[in-house]
């Protein structure tokens, strides 16, 4: 019967229609999206652009799937109604992942982070990979991919640490009572004029951040780009490793008091 049925002129051309619709569609949704995601990311975020690309797609594509449906003979009410109904019962089904969409739309329209942001969220650092209605992926620095349900995200305290183009990078240096502070303040401007990476302005400054049980606590604090804040860190506590070598500044290791009773 199947094999009768498609041996019937007007419904095999049918048949051949639909399947070029399919196929033409899928061309053309891919295509109007790719080109609406670059237009978009033009003018706004890579976020906005993914979102756009997406909504393009499947809006064209679904007018061309459906339209493939008809010329095999279904009827379009009949679609729209089974449609109605797995929607209702897709939303009674799945209250969770309503709400990580509506979570999804106001972190679009917030814009707490784009896509290539470095942030900090529920303590978990890392890049943020793509940010989905449901989800949003991030890398970590150790190549692992972290999804986070968009509601969750909505309700966390996020620090993006990209957000503006430069940042401070605090230094705890301890030295020995036996130092002299003024000397040793001395020594790490000279090391922050001589890094490359620390900005001039705002100007490197230290100060003393406490008085440690065996040692005096300074604060040692420059600006750099954000790019080269791991980098310059880095080259920071290599220099003041050395210099303090150097000049027989005591770096003294924490001590523990331990009382009898």
């Amino acid at each position: 019967m199947a094999y009768d049925y498609f041996l019937h002129p007007d419904r095999a051309l049918n048949m051949f229609y639909a399947v070029c619709l399919f196929f033409i569609g899928y061309f053309i949704a891919t295509r109007f999206s790719n080109l609406a995601e670059r237009t978009i990311a033009k003018r706004f975020s890579r976020h906005h652009a993914l979102v756009v690309r997406r909504c393009i797609f499947y809006l064209i594509f679904i007018i061309f799937f459906v339209s493939s449906l008809q010329h095999l003979g279904f009827k379009l009410s009949v679609l729209l109604g089974a449609a109605g109904v797995f929607t209702v019962a897709i939303s009674f089904a799945s209250q969770t992942a309503a709400s990580n969409l509506i979570s999804g739309i106001f972190l679009l329209f917030e814009h707490p982070f784009k896509v290539g942001d470095t942030v900090e969220v529920k303590g978990i650092t890392g890049v943020i990979e793509s940010i989905d209605l449901l989800s949003t992926k991030m890398k970590t620095p150790d190549n692992k991919l972290v999804r986070i349900p968009n509601e969750a995200m909505i309700k966390s305290e996020i620090t993006n640490l990209s957000y503006f183009s430069t940042r401070r990078i605090d230094l705890i240096v301890s030295i020995a009572y036996e130092c002299d502070v003024s000397q040793v303040k001395t020594m790490l401007l000279k090391i922050a004029d001589d890094c490359e990476q620390v900005l001039k302005e705002p100007a490197p400054y230290v100060s003393i951040d406490n008085f440690a049980n065996s040692a005096v606590e300074l604060k040692f604090m420059v600006w750099v780009n954000t790019a080269e804040v791991t980098l310059t860190r880095n080259i920071l506590q290599e220099k003041i490793k050395h210099v303090f070598d150097r000049e027989g500044i005591e770096i003294p290791p924490p001590q523990i008091t331990v009382h009898r009773v």
